[in-house]
């Protein structure tokens, strides 16, 4: 039978507020996408869900899920304006997870699902904020040396840094060489993976003013 329009309502309110408390989480981080996004996100998503649902209800031949489907994949559009570049590296790809994991939200509210929607936000926040100490744990013994040799006045250094301030990355020992025009910077850096650390190497190495990059392995 077709759905009340109050329970429609309902069920789009519960998709906001569940997105509301994915995107205060973003939003406490000073994320690129927050707390009005991902409840857009859910809440939008909702309204497609419980719009589709309720036309299925009425015709043998609808499929709701077609609707589920398509959000899945426009979604994903929405979750790339997320991610940014930051010096050499990107970021965002976690805030990308979060406004798909808000559309998750919308949809499962949308189709009434209103035990499994709040248990997923809970499960979602309990990985978000618990699993922030154990990877800073897990990341605080590497501690990687980096030599960059390279001619000055170029700005080397300055995405190297902003980069590692974006990754949660410290900068430990750091000594400086100059000799003819050309600089050699040594330095250990600390909290951040090898994945990370491979492709801040490359990107340096791929800089005309660089002469070499020699990283050793933590």
């Amino acid at each position: 039978m077709p759905i009340a329009e109050l329970d429609m309502i309902g069920r789009v309110a519960l998709a906001a507020v569940l997105g509301a408390a994915l995107g205060a989480e973003r939003e406490h981080q000073q994320k690129t996408a927050g707390l009005r996004t991902h409840t857009l996100v859910a809440a939008g998503s909702a309204l497609f869900a419980v719009a589709g649902a309720s036309f299925a209800a009425g015709s043998p031949v609808a499929d709701p899920t077609r609707i589920a489907a398509q959000i899945v994949t426009g979604i994903g559009f929405i979750g790339a304006g997320g991610m940014i570049r930051s010096g050499f590296t990107i970021t965002g790809i976690t805030t990308a997870a979060t406004l798909w994991f808000a559309a998750a939200l919308g949809v499962a509210a949308g189709f009434g699902f209103y035990l499994l929607a709040p248990a997923a936000l809970l499960i979602a926040l309990a990985s978000m904020v618990g699993f922030a100490p154990v990877r800073k744990y897990m990341r605080r013994g590497a501690v990687h040396l980096l030599e960059i040799e390279y001619h000055a006045g170029h700005g080397t250094l300055t995405p190297l840094f902003e980069t590692l301030n974006a990754v949660g990355a410290t900068v430990g020992r750091l000594s400086m060489l100059e000799n003819e025009g050309a600089r050699k910077m040594t330095c250990e850096i600390v909290g951040i993976g090898s994945e990370a650390m491979d492709s801040i190497v490359a990107s340096l190495r791929a800089r005309d003013e660089v002469i070499k990059v020699t990283p050793s392995p933590p």
